[in-house]
């Protein structure tokens, strides 16, 4: 049985959980983050983001799988949210990351997200590809999505008022390359 408990060099990655609520709000409230990850490029309001931040937590119910926080093992400090994602009406299993605008450009998104695609085509043996959603401009990460073996397919995802890429990785690929 594949462990839902993570770790890499430098990172602990565990489930989404209650204690991680107040700092993934406290990130969404940052414009940074929210500039490609609000439906509306901005901020919302706290209430939103709890509630958003709740239903991260039902994903792991509903699913089986979900959202991991990414930890700092040092100072238990969580520095964002990585990992499988697949809401209703979704284009399909996604590895998404979000990590904390103070922590951009240190390599945790990638680190982070290899960690939890591994996972993911453990958890799901017959998964052939992985999927990211990704705004046209966030060079970011789309960075991130080629480190970590993605390539955009063409494909487009309607999302609220913008249209993403979406970038995936084939599963024997990937495994090639990061197993």
């Amino acid at each position: 049985m594949t462990s839902n408990h993570l770790r890499t060099e430098r990172l602990v990655i565990r489930p989404f959980a209650a204690r991680d609520v107040e700092a993934h709000v406290d990130m969404m409230m940052d414009e940074r983050a929210a500039a490609f990850l609000s439906p509306t490029g901005k901020p919302r309001s706290r209430a939103e983001e709890w509630r958003a931040a709740a239903c991260y937590l039902g994903h792991w119910h509903i699913r089986g799988f979900g959202f991991f926080s990414v930890i700092d093992p040092q100072t238990d400090e969580w520095l964002g949210r990585v990992g499988p994602w697949m809401p209703e009406g979704w284009p399909g299993l996604e590895c998404g990351w979000s990590i904390c605008p103070d922590h951009w450009g240190k390599g945790y998104a990638p680190e982070a997200a290899v960690a939890t695609i591994k996972w993911t085509f453990e958890k799901f043996p017959d998964l052939p590809r992985i999927i990211s959603v990704i705004d046209p401009s966030n060079a970011n990460s789309q960075a991130v999505a080629k480190k970590i073996g993605e390539e955009k397919t063409g494909e487009v995802f309607p999302f609220h008022d913008f249209s993403l890429d979406v970038w995936a990785a084939d599963r024997e690929d990937w495994l090639k390359q990061f197993a």
